[in-house]
């Protein structure tokens, strides 16, 4: 009997046995769950977080940070430099980003078909996978109606400097009303995720999901039958309560490359390339105030982008910058104002007057995932020189941008704060360091850290996504990504998932 289960609520069986065990349940999972259900297969999918749908996503910044972010939404790298934004509840990163659709480029899938000999990876043989992925998420243009101000914003600064831009595809039903609370959730249940669409058809094709099971060790993972070993979690997911066990003949990790690499790591699974090649494409958040009001909370909060300075090769892949429009709640703003007590407050009493961006920078795949203390995942990521410098490049554009559409102070949250009031003033931004937790840098992409390649010494897994010295254990999420995909990897992930599952159907 297919089912969803809440292992807070329901005691599980000592042991579950399928055919394929799915760990995550993210755009990656539940794709694979799906496909690889509907071609038959017994499917069983582990989640850690809860299921938050409707009215349980109560758009309290506190209550919902907790239950829908990992670590509660206070992940960050070793130093402390960059936050690591990543979903920990059923549906993964689509329950709560802004639902932007930004497909790979071409010249991203011939990368990776020339450098890393994925040789059926090329655009050719992508764009039926990528229509599917698009055709899950109903993707499609935003209406002109649904740019707000803060977004147009940008698109003016954009227009008077003669700048290029675009509007972006998003993956919103019909039923979405503009709340602008997409980042803790959408109440309305309007986002076309994974939670609302791939997992239902999943579960409607024989899949078993389990929420709030943590998967904690893969054992004989070199062994045709595979030994998951769970843990259920309480209601909040603070604490772990019964052990169980799923056997499985194959396991598939889609837990995010926060959630991936550890699980390996912690199995003792995998090559000596698990871990490595991760990226994070780090973004710097930009404000800016005007003397009239901006209402940025209002509508959807993310939908115009400045691509003026973004580049795509089949040599290096992404490089330059985007600036896009976003609008967090009130917490999660506030955590980014840069001054201290009464001049922190004063700042937030403008806020009807702020706009907010995002300065979107990929890099290069130089991040690292090891294990600390009692198994516990540790980031280590360091900028490089050069992405510093692509980074005040972005700074001084955004600022320009800004300024164009008639701000009067753009904000850098930079410790000192920098406060910029004009043109004039963007020589000040040469000298910033950008050292360790002096600009509160944001990842909401992770990529990497099982990184495919057709030869071993280049990789952890396979073009297949098999992950190199295991047995039958894939990856498919995002971990896989050899380089930065995309500006938001939703799409990728799900192109790939959908190639994966469809081989892994055909002939796993």
């Amino acid at each position: 009997m297919s089912t969803l289960t809440d292992c807070a609520l329901t005691a599980v069986p000592a042991h579950i046995d399928c055919d394929i065990c799915v760990i995550g349940s993210g755009y990656g999972g539940a794709t694979a769950a799906r496909v690889l259900a509907e071609a038959g297969r017994d499917v069983v999918v582990l989640e850690e977080g809860g299921d938050y749908t409707g009215k349980l996503l109560t758009q309290r910044d506190a209550a919902m940070y907790d239950q829908l972010y990992i670590q509660r939404g206070g992940a960050t790298t070793e130093d402390m430099g960059i936050s690591l934004l990543a979903g920990r509840v059923l549906g993964g990163g689509g329950v709560i980003n802004a639902c932007d659709v930004v497909p790979a480029e071409d010249a991203i899938w011939r990368m990776w078909q020339t450098r890393f000999g994925l040789k059926d990876f090329g655009p050719e043989a992508m764009a039926p996978f990528n229509q599917q992925g698009l055709a899950d998420l109903g993707a499609r243009p935003m209406r002109a109606d649904q740019i707000n101000r803060n977004n147009a914003i940008l698109r003016q600064g954009a227009s008077a400097l003669h700048w290029r831009g675009e509007v972006m595809e998003h993956n919103r039903a019909e039923h979405c009303k503009g709340l602008g609370t997409c980042l803790v959730g959408c109440p309305l249940d309007a986002k076309q995720n994974a939670r609302m669409i791939l997992i239902p058809k999943a579960i409607s094709a024989g899949a078993r999901v389990f929420c709030r099971a943590r998967a904690v060790r893969i054992e004989a993972g070199s062994s045709e039958q595979k030994r998951v070993q769970c843990r259920s979690l309480d209601r909040r997911g603070y604490h772990e309560q019964q052990g169980f066990e799923v056997r499985a003949r194959i396991v598939i990790l889609a837990a995010n490359p926060l959630g991936t690499a550890p699980l390996l790591l912690r199995s003792g699974l995998g090559n000596s390339q698990v871990g490595r090649h991760l990226s994070l494409q780090p973004q710097v958040p930009l404000l800016a105030l005007f003397p009239q009001p901006v209402d940025a909370f209002l509508g959807i909060p993310q939908a115009y982008a400045i691509t003026q300075f973004a580049t795509c090769d089949e040599t290096r892949g992404h490089s330059g910058f985007r600036i896009e429009g976003i609008m967090g709640t009130p917490g999660i703003v506030g955590s980014l104002v840069p001054q201290a007590g009464s001049a922190g407050k004063e700042l937030m009493t403008h806020w009807r007057n702020i706009a907010a961006s995002l300065l979107l920078l990929p890099d290069e795949s130089v991040g690292r995932i090891v294990l600390g203390a009692a198994g516990v995942a540790v980031v280590r990521y360091e900028l490089t020189a050069e992405w510093r410098g692509r980074a005040r490049q972005a700074i001084r554009a955004g600022a320009r941008a800004y300024f164009a559409a008639g701000a009067q102070v753009v904000v850098l949250p930079t410790v000192p704060p920098m406060l910029l009031k004009s043109e004039a003033d963007l020589a000040r931004v040469d000298a910033l360091s950008l050292a360790p937790a002096t600009l509160p840098l944001l990842s909401a992409h992770q990529q990497g850290g099982v990184r495919m390649a057709a030869r071993e010494q280049d990789g952890a897994a396979d073009p297949d996504g098999r992950v190199y010295g295991a047995r039958d254990v894939y990856v498919m999420d995002s971990s896989g990504f050899p380089t930065t995909a995309s500006s938001h990897t939703m799409a990728p992930i799900l192109a790939v998932a959908h190639r994966q599952a469809a081989r892994l159907a055909q002939g796993g």
